[in-house]
């Protein structure tokens, strides 16, 4: 009966990452992303320069995660391309920051939000 269970354990396991591999991307995930660009807005406008930093480093870190989603969902190039470009947007943030260069910051972090845009609009399900 042990055996069963621990069976059953692992099968369960394995078809919840095979299902979150072909699901939509988690609404948690995305909620994270969206409030971490808009503190990090804020951040770059008060020139702050540990929280700019932070949120960017988080939000490379996140975007990994979406790439990796659309990666595996294999019919989504354009999904892939934005997550890699906002990702060395993240990048060049944490770069500008450091440089305390604010206004390419802010520039950079413009074109984020734009990436994520344009990804919602071919993507997003409403």
């Amino acid at each position: 009966m042990r055996k069963l269970l621990i069976v059953i354990g692992v099968l369960m396991v394995f078809m919840g990452v095979v299902r979150a591999a072909d699901g939509e991307l988690d609404m948690d995930l995305m909620q994270t992303i969206e409030d971490t660009n808009k503190s990090l807005a804020s951040n770059i406008a008060m020139q702050n320069a540990a929280g700019s930093t932070a949120d960017a480093r988080e939000l490379h870190t996140l975007f990994v995660q979406v790439e990796a989603h659309f990666v595996a969902k294999g019919d989504a190039p354009d999904a892939v391309d934005l997550s890699r470009k906002s990702k060395d947007l993240a990048e060049a943030i944490v770069k500008s920051v450091g440089d305390k260069n604010f206004e390419a910051a802010s520039n950079s972090a413009t074109d984020l939000s734009r990436a994520c845009r344009t990804c919602h609009t071919f993507y997003k399900k409403s």
